[in-house]
């Protein structure tokens, strides 16, 4: 059981960079739209799916899932996939987004960073 986990977080982290891609692209939009934006996109790659392999089923990030569909372009098999465990689905990306959105909004905003006439001359 140990051993899905690491498997998982790995390909979490592997799906953390095109997060971190995406969040590099909106770092200039507003809070209201960058929240969304962000959410949106951790939940599609972050959420936990259950990927087949040979005799059994892994604990895989859907990202990982939903990438190597846009690149066979076989959404059917997709569609196949997440029909397999409905109601794992149905509970697992309400709960991503809702963690996401916790910590989206923990972020600082763009604007923190930026200088003030109160910040004075350093």
């Amino acid at each position: 059981m140990i051993l899905l986990v690491f498997f998982y977080l790995a390909f979490a982290l592997l799906m953390s960079l095109p997060l971190l891609g995406v969040g590099f692209m909106v770092r200039r939009m507003p809070d209201s739209q960058r929240s969304l934006i962000l959410v949106a996109a951790a939940t599609l790659l972050l959420t936990p799916s259950l990927g087949p392999v040979t005799i059994a089923v892994v604990p895989v990030p859907f990202g990982f899932l939903f990438i190597v569909t846009l690149f066979t372009w076989s959404w059917g098999e997709l569609a196949g996939l997440v029909s397999l465990f409905p109601l794992w689905h149905a509970v697992a990306f309400p709960v991503t987004a809702v963690i996401s959105y916790f910590f989206i909004r923990k972020l600082p905003s763009n604007y923190s960073l930026k200088r003030t006439a109160a910040d004075g001359l350093r």
